[in-house]
């Protein structure tokens, strides 16, 4: 890893070319100068190709880390009290956290086809048992899974200009499930202004088709995770010509024993079409799923659109948001959230009865004078 350093001549603070430096700052006197290293990145490692080992690159020591160019590999932060700046270029890779205190930002992760089960990860990972970490301003984008024919991987060629090649790795599999964008097992975790392509399912002619990939996956026993305006679409699922069609992802899927958690101001603009089967059509992806197990989980002025229709034979629409919790004490709050163009007759899938499960608005909205509180959806 290479430390990034800065030389400044501090002649006149006018003539500091390249920086965003107001005069309150120069007023400071020497106060000028710590903001200089921090917008130059002065205090920050730099990380490269150069520090891949074993075949990652792994960040065990506190420290502030940003990239230098893009890198093809993955990225393992396994320390506490760790940034990492993404510095606006990509990782061709996952990024893994299990560290605590950890910042992850402003930057790409661009997640290949998976080659084995064990490599579907989702593009990032935050560990069951990670505390307090933040995720914001990433862009995430699986490639979508293959099953037959030659499987490649990009490797770099030339550190210098950034350039690559696809080398191929020579593996077929049956079936592959599409790779979801993020998953999120840690407690009070914070992720805000991201958006997230998954991708979708390979198709098989050997057995049944897997899933597609899901936006956000909040697993385990995630605890006290905030999810703040984020916008994704879903990964389809495969297609079956012996067996039952992959289910589409869903735009965020909240299972196992997850609880006090918080989903706001969130985007979904499509989930995933379910595959076609020569025995059961797969479902189309929920904009919202949570499972029965969880706990006290909140949702609220979120948009969900165009969920994906059902694959024949016999798969069904998705849904706006489904919440599968009957437990009293474990009930999910569910509210202000509006939906548009879902392909189940049923909108909101929820516990309580009545406008809980959803208001119809006329389209476009007119002067009806509707409860704050309410789900809406309109055709």
């Amino acid at each position: 890893m290479k430390q990034i350093i800065c030389v400044i001549l501090l002649t006149c603070p006018f003539m500091l070319r390249g920086i965003e430096v107001g005069y309150e700052d120069i007023s400071r006197g020497f106060g000028l100068v710590p903001k200089i290293m921090e917008k130059m990145n002065v205090l920050h490692v730099g990380i490269s190709t150069s520090d891949v080992k074993n075949g990652k690159i792994t960040l065990s020591s506190v420290g502030s880390y940003s990239l230098l160019g893009n890198v093809v590999t993955d990225i393992e932060i396994t320390g506490t009290n760790v940034l990492l700046d993404l510095a606006g270029r990509s990782v061709i890779g996952t990024i893994s956290v299990s560290g605590d205190v950890v910042i992850l930002k402003n930057g790409v992760v661009s997640a290949p086809s998976p080659l084995n089960l064990e490599k579907a990860q989702p593009a990032i990972t935050v560990s069951e048992g990670s505390n307090c970490v933040l995720i914001k301003r990433c862009h995430v984008q699986c490639a979508d899974s293959v099953l037959t024919g030659t499987l490649f991987e990009l490797v770099a060629t030339d550190t210098t200009q950034t350039t690559f090649e696809l080398v191929a790795t020579g593996t077929v599999f049956d079936s592959m499930p599409g790779r979801s964008g993020m998953e999120v097992g840690g407690t009070v975790v914070n992720v805000v202004d991201c958006s997230l392509i998954p991708g979708t399912s390979a198709s098989t002619t050997t057995t049944h088709a897997d899933d597609g990939g899901h936006g956000i996956i909040l697993s385990g026993t995630a605890n006290k995770v905030r999810l703040l305006e984020c916008i994704m679409i879903t990964g389809d699922g495969g297609n079956a010509t012996d067996g039952d069609g992959g289910n589409g992802g869903h735009g965020i899927f909240v299972k196992d024993t997850v609880n006090h958690s918080e989903i706001a101001h969130c985007t979904i603009f499509g989930t995933g079409a379910g595959g076609n089967g020569s025995g059961n059509g797969g479902n189309g992806g929920h904009g919202i799923y949570i499972e029965s197990t969880a706990v006290d989980i909140g949702v609220h002025d979120c948009r969900i659109r165009n969920t994906g229709i059902g694959g024949t034979p016999g798969g069904v629409g998705g849904k706006a948001v489904l919440d599968a919790v009957t437990t009293a004490g474990a009930l999910s709050m569910v509210y202000s959230n509006f939906a548009h163009n879902i392909e189940h007759t049923l909108k909101f899938d929820l516990v309580g009865g009545g406008v809980e499960k959803g208001v119809s608005s006329p389209h476009p909205p007119d002067a009806t004078v509707l409860n704050p509180f309410a789900n809406v959806y309109v055709p």
